[in-house]
């Protein structure tokens, strides 16, 4: 395949030793070869026959088309020629390449000038508006400073990790998903819990990010403890990460913890024998649960994760633990009498609410 490109590198690489006055009829003859060389490579593709070779062919030919849309691009930079007609072709047929070989090109490649800049607009244009969104969310400030700053880290010049073809996919997925998650407008959810599972499952192993969390986990271990403690909220995107060349965060969550000598469900590890006994038969307690979560006083809005909880640490009045899988099941139908129980109780606590604060009923 390379070979086909071999008109159009002797006519960019000549580029440099032409009269001012030769350039618009060489940049022409670049364009029309531009415009010919996809056919060509194409038909230089059909003819390998193992599939390891084509591979290998469409990196090399793919790395000498970006080597000379460097050259033509720098070219033009250097003699102030706008919307050169050249130039564009040849990223034309960079893109179309790129699109019908996705699978094949090293996506290590670092990321050529017209790329970086429209996923550098393309990101800044949304992410104000975004980290915004999800500090309404009360998602800890911490955690969004350090998304900000390893957006610019990438985008500089000279820094690790190079900006390269996979952040392509990776920062827009990334950021559209970021939005989805600002942008839901349901309500008495864990926002927290949705981001650190969405950040993990994106793999955003920037240090400062990781350090962030360290902070925080070391502030509230149970926190991360209860998180954890349910791996099916995890589905880390395969080769997706803002860092290859560095552990995935989920990874350094748990080494940390490892280090520390912390396992999930270390406080429920702890004090083995601790419960706490409620009034409330089986009925009741798992309708107060279900009140519990719905009204948003529990941690988590997720009923199969306090239910998890509930199922080790509450016992009903008998002196049972109820099953997770029994507290989150309810027939609606047949616990009248126990809605009754617990409407009781609750206008006790209004009553007695009332009576502490008599300010309330004015």
């Amino acid at each position: 395949m390379i070979v086909s490109l071999q008109k159009l590198t002797i006519l960019i690489e000549a580029i440099v030793h032409l009269k001012n006055t030769d350039i618009p009829k060489l940049f022409c003859e670049i364009t029309e070869a531009c415009n010919n060389n996809f056919a060509l490579a194409l038909e230089a593709y059909r003819e390998i026959i193992k599939v390891d070779n084509a591979r290998q062919a469409i990196r090399l030919y793919h790395t000498q088309l970006l080597r000379l849309h460097s050259l033509l691009n720098n070219f033009c930079k250097e003699c102030k020629i706008e919307n050169a007609t050249a130039l564009f072709a040849l990223e034309e047929l960079l893109g179309r390449i790129e699109h019908l070989f996705k699978k094949d090109i090293d996506p290590c490649t670092p990321l050529p000038e017209h790329y970086y800049l429209r996923m550098h607009e393309y990101i800044y244009a949304n992410m104000p508006y975004i980290l915004d969104r999800l500090a309404q969310k009360n998602i800890p400030k911490a955690y969004l400073t350090e998304i900000h700053s390893a957006m610019d880290s990438l985008f500089e010049n000279g820094k690790i990790p190079y900006i390269q073809y996979r952040h392509q996919d990776y920062l827009l997925k990334m950021i559209e998903s970021l939005r989805q998650l600002a942008d839901d407008k349901r309500q008495s959810k864990n926002w927290h819990y949705r981001f650190l599972i969405l950040m993990v499952n994106f793999n955003f192993n920037h240090m400062g990010f990781f350090n962030r969390w360290k902070e925080l986990y070391n502030s509230d271990p149970s926190f991360m403890d209860a998180l954890l403690r349910f791996p099916k909220h995890f589905s880390c995107i395969p080769d997706f990460a803002y860092d290859s060349n560095r552990r995935g965060l989920l990874k350094l969550m748990r080494e940390y913890m490892e280090d520390e000598k912390i396992s999930p469900s270390a406080t429920m590890q702890d004090y083995p024998q601790q419960f706490i006994q409620s009034n409330f038969n089986g009925k009741e307690l798992k309708l107060w649960m279900h009140i519990s979560v719905r009204a948003n006083i529990m941690w988590s809005s997720e009923k199969k994760e306090v239910a998890e909880v509930f199922s080790r640490l509450v016992k009903t009045r008998e002196g049972t633990l109820l099953s997770a899988h029994s507290l989150t099941r309810m027939d609606k139908s047949a616990e009248f009498h126990t809605a009754l129980r617990i409407r009781k109780v609750l206008n006790t606590m209004l009553d007695e609410l009332n009576r502490r604060f008599p300010d309330l009923n004015k």
